[in-house]
């Protein structure tokens, strides 16, 4: 079987927030004992290599940009030992200054021991300062990449503006990086692409924009981009007119970092998928998206970066499933025809299912969509679109009564459907007019082990059914339904951003000119991005 490599890269603080749990899914699934049947082939997103003592190593294809004194308890090498081939040079007679390393969590220190115990209550919204703070796994010792110019949470001297990032590559940490790229590459056999995760909002969009552009120059690969907006910023509810102003000032910075940012990769990613927890996006992330049975905090990262790695998690399962014969670039190519490289996600978390319900009588009964939308300033239509749906965790034995119990359900035309694929398909038939579905249904749950969040409504039982006897503590998996879309619905979303973008004066942007980026460079930029929207307000037909 070939294996179909990829390379996920990781900029900005909430990006890694979102890996940490990301990474934290696929660890947590891996089966040591062999007696489990897996679906997903881990050798797509992990690579197997060996330490200076000959021990076996598996981690992540990983490379990750973050600020210096952003990684806290995790040290730059990853956690685990070089491997021999890749020993720094050791000066002789020279004296290594290093900062003393921060206390770690009860979590960090069981994972030092025996692992994490399964019956204890961790405290993860107390402790949990960065997502450093709950990573279970080891990284490989080249995938962390430190910008040493710019300190987190230092407000004298912001990484803030896109065009530091680019600036930034352009010098010793780009050419360090790219080496890095290349290096993870020659590894691969078959690699079928690129994922790339950032925060669009401040200098990262930079660094990822630059990345994306060598990617499309040197590699003839897919590149999936997702442009990521925190749920929540500390200047979200200023209480002064002078709290009030710096709040505007650095809304109109983000907004303008992230419009680049679509603007951009609207030419260089091949599919790219805006993803924010906030309904708004741009102009503060706006009201936080719902979800039944799920009580979460916006203002945690913890908890709102969560739901993003369970939809990155879901929609990957499509190209890393081991019966499926889809690949990175066939969803790139079925998703961004007529030059539509922008898509929309979605999540559904959990999948609302009473645990004494038929899948035929919860779709046949439910009156509202299925997920929630988690692009930015976005409602998903239901008709002329085409989707890309993965559903997982609903077993067969839920699909429909026995012919002698079915009662009235042999009335409903889904009562044929003979597997979980085919009633979605159905039901998405059903429900989006002149609109292409396609579905991939994987039979294993999203497991939620610690150290995910326990926000899980009391109302669900052990398995993320709904059920009268739940208890969140108890909840260890859900049924998820995650899926990427894309129509002339997106138009809308573009035009509100380019329209607000478009308010902000040029004369007040003085850090971008600061950094060099001239009045006319940004005319043309919104104009593009104009022009980029053109591309979703024609019907075509599917």
């Amino acid at each position: 079987m070939t294996t179909r490599e990829l390379l996920t890269f990781q900029f900005g603080h909430y990006a890694n927030y979102i890996g940490a749990h990301f990474w934290n899914l696929q660890e947590l699934s891996f089966d040591y004992t062999g007696t489990v049947k897996t679906e997903i082939n881990h050798d797509i997103l992990y690579r197997e290599g060996q330490t200076a003592k000959g021990e076996v190593t598996y981690t992540p294809r990983l490379l990750i940009a973050d600020l210096k004194g952003s990684l806290k308890t995790l040290p730059e090498t990853g956690g685990l030992p070089y491997e021999e081939n890749e020993n720094e040079f050791q000066w002789n007679g020279v004296e290594k200054i290093e900062e003393p390393t921060p206390p770690k969590n009860e979590f960090l220190l069981d994972i030092d021991t025996d692992g994490p115990s399964v019956a204890k209550q961790y405290n993860f919204e107390q402790d949990v300062k960065t997502w450093t703070d709950y990573l279970y796994p080891r990284l490989h010792p080249r995938s962390v990449n430190i910008v040493r110019d710019y300190v987190h949470d230092d407000n004298t001297e912001c990484f803030d503006i896109l065009h530091k990032g680019k600036a930034l590559w352009k010098q010793d940490f780009g050419e360090a990086f790219t080496d890095n790229i290349r290096k993870y590459v020659e590894e691969c056999d078959s690699m079928q692409g690129f994922q790339v995760n950032f925060d669009c909002t401040d200098g990262f969009a930079g660094l990822a924009l630059s990345c994306v552009e060598y990617l499309a120059d040197e590699y003839t690969k897919s590149i999936l981009a997702y442009p990521i907006i925190p749920s929540y910023f500390p200047d979200n509810n200023p209480t002064t007119q002078e709290d009030r102003d710096k709040s505007n000032m650095k809304d109109s910075i983000r907004m303008v970092n992230t419009a680049l940012s679509i603007q951009e990769l609207s030419e260089y990613a091949t599919l790219f998928v805006p993803l924010s927890t906030g309904d708004k996006g741009w102009r503060k992330p706006g009201s936080p998206r719902k979800f039944d049975y799920l009580n979460y905090n916006p203002e945690l990262y913890y908890h709102s970066s969560a739901l993003l790695a369970s939809a990155m998690d879901t929609l990957s399962q499509k190209y890393r499933h081991k019966s499926n014969i889809y690949t990175m670039s066939d969803i790139c190519a079925d998703l961004t025809g007529y030059g539509r490289k922008m898509a929309a996600a979605s999540l559904g978390m959990p999948l609302p299912i009473n645990e004494r319900e038929y899948l035929i009588d919860f779709l046949n009964n439910t009156t509202k969509p299925i997920y929630t939308c988690i692009t930015p300033s976005c409602k998903i239509a239901t008709d002329k679109i085409f989707q890309l749906i993965t559903v997982r965790g609903v077993p067969e034995n839920y699909l429909k009564a026995p012919m002698k119990e079915a009662k009235e359900q042999m009335n409903i035309p889904a009562y044929r459907c003979t597997s979980v694929k085919e009633m979605f398909e159905l039901y998405f038939q059903a429900n989006n007019f002149l609109s292409a579905t396609n579905v991939t249904v994987c039979d294993k749950p999203l497991e939620v082990k610690t150290p995910f969040p326990k926000f899980f409504g009391s109302e669900l039982n052990k398995y993320g059914f709904v059920g009268s006897e739940g208890d969140s503590v108890k909840v260890e998996s859900c049924p998820v339904v995650a899926g990427y879309h894309n129509g002339n619905f997106l138009s809308d979303m573009i035009e509100k951003l380019h329209r607000e973008v478009s308010r902000i004066k040029f004369t007040k942007l003085h850090k971008f000119k600061q950094e060099g980026f001239e009045s006319s460079e940004y005319s043309d930029s919104l104009d593009r991005l104009a022009e980029f929207k053109d591309n979703y307000e024609d019907d075509f037909e599917l």
